[in-house]
């Protein structure tokens, strides 16, 4: 348990660690675009920084929950426990379901350490009174086996470490994989051909991004691509990714990312 190994530490070290904690939180909240979706935008699809994860903005049809710390409206009458049960399980301490497009199809292989350094972060979000209501109430849930406890992944084997972070932490291949009943189909893995609305109008679809299209692009190009939102040819991707955001990824973490992209199965494009 952190906070009895927290409690073992003395208090600049315990200081140090929960600063360390938090800003690890924040970081897994921004690459994992936790903040993209719970953020409301403005009309030119810019994140407004005084609604910061207040919830409001519509994605897939529903609107995305408060995660601040307001008492009424968000998170701050939530244990730690019932936040991580929201993420990883989709369960509300109400009984009710996380519905898609919320991720918990991928967050539910958060390490221990990684989902509650995440709620410590999120435990610091200044309370924004936001009350988002709950539409679509037909809308099915996903089931799945509960998780209880997820172990830390290793850093050694770039491929693995990828995988994680690209499937668990960054939302990658919940827009780049096609789906079957509406959840991600894992055995065409980053095949792409989900279609999007576009921030300005029109429709994009999500482009495979295994080696049969990204074959021929230097890691360079990938990392540009991916952070900048720009191709080998200099033409700009459509704004849905979140540029901005994958842009602090730090370099190791992008670098596995790569290595695991490079060993993806080779896929022709999907369909939804």
């Amino acid at each position: 348990m952190f906070l009895l190994s927290l409690a073992m530490l003395l208090p600049g070290d315990r200081a140090a660690a929960a600063s360390s904690e938090i800003e690890r939180g924040e970081y897994l909240v921004c690459i994992g675009i936790c903040s993209s979706c719970h953020t409301q935008k403005d009309s030119e699809g810019k994140t407004i920084k005084e609604k910061f994860l207040s919830g409001g903005q519509r994605v897939g049809g529903l609107l995305a929950s408060n995660l601040t710390s307001d008492p009424e409206t968000g998170l701050g009458h939530w244990s730690d426990e019932q936040i991580i049960a929201s993420i990883r399980n989709g369960t509300r301490p109400d009984g009710s379901s996380v519905r898609p497009p919320m991720g918990t199809f991928f967050y539910r292989d958060l390490s221990d350490a990684d989902v509650k350094a995440i709620v410590a972060y999120l435990r610091t979000v200044p309370a924004i009174k936001n009350p988002v209501e709950r539409l679509d109430p037909q809308r099915a849930s996903v089931k799945m086996e509960l998780v209880s406890t997820v172990a830390e992944p290793g850093r050694k084997n770039q491929i693995a470490y990828g995988h994680y972070i690209g499937v668990t932490v960054s939302h990658c291949f919940q827009c780049h994989t096609p789906r079957i009943d509406g959840q991600p189909d894992l055995t065409r893995l980053g095949a792409g051909g989900n279609t999007y609305t576009a921030r300005g109008g029109g429709t994009v679809v999500a482009s495979n991004i295994t080696p049969t299209s990204l074959g021929s692009w230097s890691d360079e190009q990938i990392r540009t691509a991916i952070t900048k939102g720009v191709r080998p040819d200099g033409g700009k991707l459509v704004g849905v990714m979140d540029f901005d955001m994958y842009a602090r990824m730090s370099d190791s973490d992008m670098n596995a990312l790569i290595v695991f992209l490079r060993n993806l199965p080779a896929l022709s494009s999907g369909a939804q």
